[in-house]
């Protein structure tokens, strides 16, 4: 076998092309001064392409700790492929949805932008489906040398939990008539740094970063843990970093739907 599974090439792959279309976006940025939400239009994409960018390279990442039979497997070659061409069609619908000026979500200005929007939480779903995939199989294999007692329990549980979350509370969203704002104005003007949340009103892109990038953090907790701790103490801290992941993402659900600021 080689190196990396196809999988394995395809989500690494993918995640560098919209990493490495970063820096054209700032450009895109700079000479742009067309706003959406009253913030420069080029920042959504820029958004995505990060996060989406992570989200493909974590799967890579995860997907080398499993069996070589898992690995070189034509199930998870077909999940990784369609994810991998889902996150690039989004990816550049937003970008063409910025270039003419208009927005990507929530955007029902006219049937064809409403059109696109629907499409869009389609190939949301397809970019996430992996994570359940990959999740049942990392809670149902047998630990080795190579996928130590934690890593397994937090991929597993970070994968699955992050999934289940992020369906919910981005389908919640997705059916928002005014969007991710609750309560507050509907503008993005003067939210938090680098995120971006309202400082005025609910906003439920806080729980649903807290609940997608679950997939990250617990694999990273369960990895450093097996290293520093032994198996049983790694699995405890695994469960115990669950369950704050969960209350953090369940609670600033409750706390946007609120109409309050996660920080005013």
């Amino acid at each position: 076998m080689t190196r990396y599974s196809f999988a394995e090439r395809v989500w690494f792959q993918s995640a560098f092309l919209l990493l490495a279309a970063i820096p054209a976006t700032l450009v895109a940025r700079e000479l742009d001064a067309r706003t959406v939400n009253d913030i420069n239009i080029w920042i959504k994409p820029l958004k995505f392409h990060l996060s989406t960018g992570v989200h493909l390279a974590t799967l890579a990442v995860l997907a080398t700790f499993l069996s070589d039979r898992a690995r070189a497997g034509k199930g998870l070659a077909a999940v990784a492929a369609v994810s991998a061409f889902a996150a690039i069609v989004e990816i550049a619908i937003i970008a063409a949805q910025s270039a003419r000026g208009v927005a990507s979500h929530f955007n029902y200005s006219t049937q064809f932008d409403a059109l696109i929007y629907m499409f869009m939480g389609l190939g949301a779903l397809l970019i996430v489906m992996p994570a359940i995939v990959l999740g049942v199989w990392f809670l149902c294999a047998p630990v080795t040398e190579k996928l130590t007692p934690g890593l397994k329990l937090g991929a597993g549980l970070g994968l699955t939990l992050g999934f289940i979350l992020t369906l919910g509370i981005a389908g919640y969203m997705s059916q928002q008539p005014s969007g991710h704002w609750v309560g507050g104005p509907p503008t993005d003007a003067g939210g938090l740094p680098l995120v971006g949340w309202s400082r005025d009103g609910g906003d439920l892109r806080v729980p649903h970063f807290f609940a997608t990038h679950l997939m990250q953090a617990l694999p990273l907790v369960g990895y450093a843990a097996d290293r520093m701790l032994g198996a049983a103490a790694a699995i405890r801290i695994v469960w115990i970093a669950a369950g704050v992941g969960l209350a953090v993402a369940v609670g600033t659900f409750v706390q946007a739907l609120s109409g309050h600021p996660f920080i005013g």
